[in-house]
């Protein structure tokens, strides 16, 4: 009689691999300015001022020169760092292979990071508390909505900031987007052509990259809640308007030190970020859980 494999050993022969809890991934990739393999302990960014033409007589005099002012503005790195370790011996524990299980959390913290330094950076800046702000009664309700994106876009678009072919990207906690797919502009044909209420995906609208972040992470908008009402202050960035700089772009090493009988996976990141034209930028207030205005 042929012998029977139990369950235990059956699962040692398949090579499966971890569910990873659900957490964020990087969702703000290419949203700004990025400059790579910077050197130094800051770089400097030179902002141009505005500059115009004058009326010259047809007289054969020479013509006056117009000053060019920039202004200068710092970006300085930060050095992050994510080490874990797997003994020899627990390796040989699961029926997965638990290097790739770490290295798969390795490169979502590294994504989220990467999306955090923007998210602090802006949230931090000195101008922060200046920038144009959309208030929570703009549009058909206190969520998100066609209004207030309109109203935001209707400012940029006055500071000179090129709004169109999603130049600029909105960064939208997506416990919100039900206010936004409840707005009958948005997701009516007569209005749009898109089908969000079909198929979920709010890409893009008004010319606006979409960018939804979850709550699963360090990668998220903050909130102040009040009367059991969470209120956020949702950036609409024009792509101009932030820099992030990469000393050192996302490296991660896997090496096995065996005077430990361990393997050692780091990922490192040396970045770091700046609101470089702060009328590039507005906020647009958002509520959860939203009411009808």
């Amino acid at each position: 009689m042929t012998n029977q494999i139990d369950l235990t050993t059956a699962s040692q022969l398949f090579d499966t691999e971890v569910t990873l809890k659900f957490q964020n991934s990087q969702y703000l990739n290419s949203t700004i300015e990025e400059r790579h393999g910077t050197t130094g302990d800051a770089t400097n960014i030179p902002v141009s001022a505005l500059i115009e033409m004058a009326n010259q007589s047809f007289a054969p005099t020479d013509i006056v020169v117009t000053p060019v002012i920039p202004t200068n503005v710092v970006v300085v790195p930060y050095n992050y760092s994510l080490k874990t370790v797997i003994g020899g011996g627990e390796k040989t524990l699961f029926a997965y292979d638990k290097i790739v299980d770490h290295a798969k959390l390795h490169a979502k913290a590294a994504g989220r990071m990467v999306d955090y330094i923007k998210i602090n950076s802006l949230i931090t800046d000195s101008s922060f508390g200046s920038l144009y702000t959309v208030g929570a009664t703009v549009g058909v309700n206190t969520g998100m909505n066609e209004g207030k994106l309109a109203d935001g876009l209707s400012y940029l678009e006055d500071q000179g900031v090129d709004v169109m072919n999603e130049a600029c990207s909105l960064w939208l906690p997506a416990i919100t987007k039900k206010s936004m797919l409840n707005d009958e502009k948005v997701v009516n044909l007569f209005y749009s052509a898109k089908r969000p209420l079909e198929d979920n995906r709010i890409n893009s609208y008004l010319g606006v990259d979409i960018r939804t972040l979850g709550s699963n992470g360090i990668n998220t908008i903050p909130f102040t809640t009040s009367m059991s009402i969470n209120t956020y202050l949702v950036p609409l960035v024009s792509k101009e308007s932030m820099v992030q700089i990469f000393n050192r772009d996302v490296q991660t090493s896997i090496t096995w030190v065996p005077q430990n009988d361990r393997w050692e996976l780091l990922t490192v990141l040396t970045s770091g970020a700046k609101v470089v034209q702060s009328n590039g930028i507005a906020l647009i207030t958002v509520q959860n859980p939203y009411a009808n205005n």
